[in-house]
């Protein structure tokens, strides 16, 4: 891959992400969309994706009033926002910036004004973030039936345990039922009604849960190594750099801070242009893989530096500096996102989200 300047980007294939979000809508059984693109779209850059799916998807997730008010300017879907409002943003509200209103103090600020307001209410059955508790549903619905100004869009609760508990799924999921009967007691009946995330799809929920919220899936990772056997998505990211050195060095040469590792051998030693301070984790020290184009794998040695890190290609022949290098994505399945996140202790949303910005990303399809 030709570079100009520091050899590193990250590759961002939009044909896989259409790919998965029509993989996504085939498993759905026709609830809308509402495509989490909160984070710059888990780093892969909000407004290429939007630009990009805005035909599959019925709503759009973002955190922020920020962060929906830039988008606005790409696409007429309207947003729901995770992460409420706050001081100053309530004149961003409207029919297509929908805040998630999670308190009464929240509410209250809303309620009984000369400006009408359609939110997005979250009841909190379990996760213990935000959202109203199950001893503030009768207040909260006598509330909103006073509060004539108020148009109730959505309602919404969030899985704690979607991805590894089923039963904690199941008890969170009998709480939002009891919510929502009293809502449609009492003449309450939201447009849009949202429980499942991206390990949630797969849930079988009463006919009234009518929207569901990918979020990685979107971009290729699995919540959980079950869900492989359940639909097929593509990694949308690869993070590519290139070997910018390579030496010969005798055995019990040490390599990088530390000294933690030591070749075993007479070693061929190469560096990449790619370290933490690039978005890749340090955890990975003398733990991951990374893959050559064309050549095979090649264990990470020592420990990863800011902008550097040492692989072991001493088994790999032909390899040369310029080489491409994947270190994690589309390539090999030893670099595939969750399997380097597995390595680093972490998830695939993280990786994803900490590629800083000095990382050229680069789109194709």
């Amino acid at each position: 891959m030709p570079f100009t300047g520091r050899p590193i980007c990250v590759e961002i294939d939009l044909k896989a992400l259409l790919a998965n979000i029509r993989a996504i809508k085939s498993v759905a059984c026709g609830k809308k969309i509402i495509a989490v693109v909160k984070d710059n779209a888990y780093g892969h850059g909000a407004k290429e994706v939007v630009k990009k799916i805005d035909k599959q998807a019925d709503f759009f997730g973002v955190a922020s009033i920020e962060e929906a008010v830039a988008l606005k300017k790409i696409t007429d879907k309207p947003f729901i926002v995770f992460g409420g409002f706050f001081r100053g943003e309530k004149k961003y509200l409207s029919e297509t910036i929908i805040p998630t209103v999670y308190d009464f103090e929240s509410l209250e600020l809303l309620c009984n004004r000369g400006t009408s307001y359609s939110i997005n209410v979250e009841i909190d059955t379990g996760m213990g973030r935000t959202g109203f508790l199950m001893d503030e549903i009768d207040r909260l619905v006598k509330l909103l039936i006073k509060s004539k100004n108020i148009h109730l869009y959505g309602l919404m609760t969030h899985f704690a345990t979607s991805d590894s508990d089923e039963r904690f799924t199941g008890i969170q999921l009998k709480r939002f039922y009891d919510v929502y009967k009293k809502f449609r007691k009492a003449g309450i009946e939201p447009e849009i009604v949202h429980v499942a995330n991206s390990a949630g799809i797969f849930y079988e929920t009463e006919s009234f849960i009518n929207a569901v919220r990918p979020g990685i899936m979107l971009y290729g990772g699995y919540p959980s190594e079950k869900l492989k056997k359940k639909i097929n998505l593509e990694p949308v990211m690869t993070f590519i750099s290139q070997i910018i050195a390579i030496k010969t060095v005798p055995k019990d040469t040490p390599v990088s801070y530390g000294c933690t590792y030591r070749t075993k051998r007479r070693s061929l030693i190469a560096t990449v242009a790619c370290g933490y301070g690039d978005g890749y984790p340090r955890s990975l020290s003398n733990r991951a893989v990374v893959y050559i184009d064309g050549k095979g794998i090649a264990p990470v040695v020592g420990r990863v530096c800011m902008d550097m890190l040492m692989i072991d290609v001493t088994d790999l022949p032909g390899v040369v500096k310029g080489d491409t290098v994947v270190l994690w994505g589309k390539g090999d399945k030893a670099v595939h996102p969750d399997r380097v996140a597995e390595l680093a202790g972490t998830i695939s949303y993280e990786l994803f989200c900490r590629v800083c910005e000095r990382i050229k990303r680069r789109y194709k399809g």
